[in-house]
Formats: C-alpha cells, structure tokens, sequence
C-alpha cells in the first residue's frame, strides 16, 4: 500500500518581527518621577529634568541663569564676614534685603539702589542662624528680628536699629525677649521660644507684659522640642512645630486690665519640620520641607508633595549639615515654590546643592552655576523673585539667558514595542524646538539601553537662510563695510532633521542636554525596530 506523504507547512512568520510599530516620543513633559525605577516611569513623566522647566505639554523650557546683584567681596566692602541667611521687607515703599552676617552683624540693602547700609554691628547676634533668628515685619513701619539670645528683640524703622531698652516712637523697647521665630497677625507680634508662645498687646510692638500681651507654654504631647516657625495665611496663624502643625484663631482682647484669649487647634500632629527656612505660604496654603519630603497643608490637612523626588531626595547623608532653605519666584508666568537641598545627581552621580523646583503639580530641578548655602524670595507689586547666596555675595536668581549652564532632560526606559523578551533597533532620531534666541543653540542626543548610552548626536536648528538668486545661487548679503550679513529664521516650530544613531537593547530611552540660552523642546522622538525575540 503506497505511504502518503504529508504536506509540508509553511514555517509561520514571527508575530513579534510584524507587529506594527509607532515611535516612541517625550513631549508631554509631566515633572520628573525618580520615585520607581527608569523603565517604570509613566509614559507622561521624564525620569530627570535639570536646568528646564515644564510649562505644558510641548513647552519643555530652557531656566535663566542668576544676575549677580549684591556684591559682598569688593575691597573696602562694608563686612568681611560670610553670610550666614537674609530675609526681605519694606519700610513705606523701599524694599529691603536684611541680611545676618556670621560674624552678627545685620546690614539693610537697598534692592532698587543697592545701597548697603550696616544697621547693626558685629556681635548684635551672638549666634547668627535662621535656625535661632528670625525677621518679620509690622505693616510697612518697622522690620522686626528676634534672636535666641539674651534681650533677643530689635526693631528698626528704615532709619534708627534700637536694641532692648531704648526709647523710641513706639516706646521703650523691651528687655528679656528671646526666640527662634516670630510673626505678625492680627495687630499683634507673636514670638515663638522653645515650648513658648509670646504675644503682643494690640496694636503695639513692645508691650509684651501689659495691654493684654502675654505668654503660652505648651504642654501638647506632639510638640516634640520645640515650635520652629510662625506664617499667618487664610485668616489664621500657624505654629510649625519640629514634629507637628497647630493653628490659632479668634484672637479677642477685651476686660480690665486687658487680657487676650484665642483657640488653639491642632492641624497635624505628626508632620512638621527643623527646617525654618522651608515653611512659607503658598497660595493661601503652607509649604514645608523636613527629612523625608516636602509638604503642603491644605486647610488643616498636610500632604505630602514630593514623592516624585523619592529617589534622590534623602541621598545626601544628614543633608551634608545644610539646613535646607526655600523661595518662590514666577518663572515665565508661573508661580513656584523651590526648595535648596542637597543630592547626589542622578546623572553625574556627583554631591550638589540642587534647587528643586515645584509649580503646585509637576517637580523640575535646576542648578544656577553658583554654590548656593541659602535662598529666600522677595515679593514687590505681587511679583516673586528668589534670591542666593554662596555666603559672599547677592545673586538674584532665574533673572537672564545663560549659555554657561548645562540643560539636561532624560526620558523613561522604554520596552516598547513588544516587551522586554524582544532585543529593539533605532537607526534614526528626530526633533523639534522653538527658539527665543539662537546663542548656542544645538543639542546633543544620546540613545540610552540598558548598557550605556550610544554616541552623540547633534541637533541642529535651521537657523541660517540663504539669499539665492533666481539660478538658486547664494547671494552674499553684506552691509555697508562689506562684511557678510547671516540672516537668522524666526522659527516659531524649528524641526530638526533627522539624524542617524546607532542602538539597540531591551529597553531604550533618551538623554538631550543642551547650553541653549533661551528655547524650548517641543518634542523628542525615535522609531524602533525588532530586531530579535530573544530566548
């Protein structure tokens, strides 16, 4: 009986080599997220964002470099001694920068003028700190400072500094006041010192001991150590404590002799902060930063808001010693919060004081080329502006185009398409930007696997147009000397040709660093192959 002999099959293609496959683009530019791994990163997020600011999907843009505005160093100067913190104010409208030095004497900066003027010598503060002295003002009259120390409270009035015991417009100034944080609501001076809450009669600021001034001390099992801030916002005054949020409200003065009641409630009683220098009012809420994150208290309720910085946020053991600081400014329209805090950078994996951007939903980081040990902000007309120092001089910061800092954006590791089983190829990247100026404009494009990075490639826009003739030959363009004119484009979208990379890898992602002064990534994009499915 004749074998039949069975029909051989066509071998099937593999489904993976014909899936279709789209590319893989950074556009969307939601913050940075170092809370997961690069390859976990949300396909909306980038994994690191430094020197850029996300304003809006399509609008990755260049930050501005610092002016260096207050010069501390030139012989002749008015102090030697480092700075130690500043804080601003105004008396009527002259706007002020107070700035403590090491050594604890106070000088008043004119900000309009740059006039500096010593109000206070050496040795006014005994131990120059923001962690033990702190500056507010009484309506735009006198700027108020009290300093944990013996007879601690000072008052100036544009003109004349008065220590404890002297006689001024407002009366005698008075003796033993001390503290750590001080704070003006409801015409009154609220001084915080260790567990003690002091306060003034209405209306006055040296009648802590009459007039319905006095004192609290609290006995709260959640207040640790000690109150460590005051800030008034939305119609109440917040006691930040190192380990926990209080408020105060219905403050009354009423009887004779007058005596002051409120209501104390507690907002928090296990988040608050050692740091001073981070608690400022966002909004009409508050905005702290301690140990494990930064925060922000909404009403009576504190959240936290910097789970996206997870990852480099405690890399720094102890925080190298600084106590961290933070500012607000608005940056091309947008209002933000910053925080100064030291990391290890993902990138350089080197240490650095980086300033940690957030405008209220996304986190960027950026550097200002200075060493900065401390930042505060100054509002004039509703306006922000940060300010640094290196402990020498002034720099008001994010103020001018700088092609001397480095702008970095990397993003997510992609195992698209297919998944990581599948080894994928890129042979070509592409781009598009737009530029505000054309100082040094190209940026560099790394395609990154799980291995490295691949060679560099250079992005260029298409900034320089030919003048040709009807031939379609180039015509020099020359002025009245005879030199050569470049005629630069005014791209509003700049799209940059497509340049050819070389990598492959399970996953791959992208790095762009750029010293462009002022322009902004629109997007970023590479088309990947499988090459293989491995196994």
């Amino acid at each position: 009986m004749p074998i039949k002999s069975r029909p051989i099959e066509p071998e099937k293609p593999n489904p993976y080599l014909n899936t279709p496959i789209g590319p893989l683009i950074m556009e969307q530019f939601q913050g940075i997220n170092t809370y997961t791994t690069r390859p976990g990163v949300d396909d909306k997020e980038c994994w690191w964002i430094d020197g850029f600011i996300c304003l809006n999907e399509r609008n990755l843009r260049t930050l501005y470099g610092p002016t260096l505005t207050i010069v501390y160093s030139e012989p002749g100067g008015p102090t030697s001694s480092p700075i130690s913190f500043f804080a601003f104010a105004n008396i009527a409208a002259d706007p002020f920068a107070i700035v403590v030095h090491a050594n604890g004497s106070i000088d008043a900066v004119n900000t309009n003028t740059l006039l500096i003027t010593t109000i206070a010598a050496a040795g006014t503060i005994l131990n120059p700190s923001r962690l033990n002295t702190a500056i507010t003002q009484y309506g735009s009259q006198y700027v108020l400072i009290v300093s944990d120390q013996t007879d601690g409270y000072f008052i100036w009035d544009g003109t004349t500094f008065y220590f404890p015991g002297d006689v001024g417009p407002f009366g005698t100034v008075p003796s033993g006041i001390a503290g750590n944080g001080i704070e003006t609501y409801q015409g009154r001076v609220w001084i915080i010192n260790g567990d003690q809450l002091s306060f003034s009669a209405p209306g006055s600021v040296v009648l802590f001991a009459s007039g319905g001034g006095g004192n609290v001390t609290s006995s709260d099992s959640f207040l640790r150590v000690r109150y460590t801030a005051l800030v008034q916002t939305n119609g109440f005054l917040y006691l930040i404590g190192d380990s926990s949020v209080s408020y105060i409200s219905g403050v009354q003065t009423s009887g004779s002799p007058p005596v002051t009641i409120f209501t104390q409630l507690n907002a928090d009683p296990e988040v608050g902060t050692p740091w001073p220098s981070t608690v400022t009012t966002f909004g009409r809420s508050i905005v702290f930063a301690n140990a494990f994150g930064a925060h922000i208290n909404y009403g009576a309720a504190v959240t936290k808001i910097s789970d996206p910085l997870n990852g480099i946020y405690n890399t720094v053991p102890n925080f190298a010693g600084l106590s961290p600081s933070s500012a607000k400014s608005i940056l091309f329209g947008i209002k933000v919060w910053m925080l100064l805090l030291p990391i290890i950078d993902p990138i350089t994996a080197q240490f650095v004081n980086k300033l940690l951007i957030w405008d209220g939903k996304k986190w960027s980081t950026s550097g200002q080329g200075i060493n900065l040990i401390y930042i505060q902000h100054q509002e004039i007309e509703s306006v922000l502006t940060a300010w640094g120092t290196d402990g020498i001089n002034l720099y008001k910061l994010f103020t001018k185009p700088d092609h001397t800092l480095q702008k970095i954006v990397q993003s997510k590791f992609w195992d698209k398409p297919v998944g990581y089983q599948a080894t994928k190829t890129v042979g070509r990247a592409y781009g598009m930007a737009k530029y505000y100026n054309f100082n040094h404009p190209n940026v560099t494009l790394y395609l990154d696997n799980e291995n490295g990075s691949s060679s560099p490639v250079t992005l260029v826009p298409p900034q320089i147009i030919p003048v040709v003739n009807a031939a379609g030959n180039i015509i020099p363009t020359v002025n009245a000397m005879g030199d050569v004119i470049v005629v630069i484009s005014s791209w509003d979208i700049a799209p940059y040709a497509a340049q050819a990379v070389g990598q492959q890898g399970k996953v791959i992602g992208m790095t762009a660093t750029t010293f462009a002064e002022d322009m902004a990534i629109i997007s970023l994009m590479f088309q990947p192959e499988v090459a293989r499915v491995d196994g």
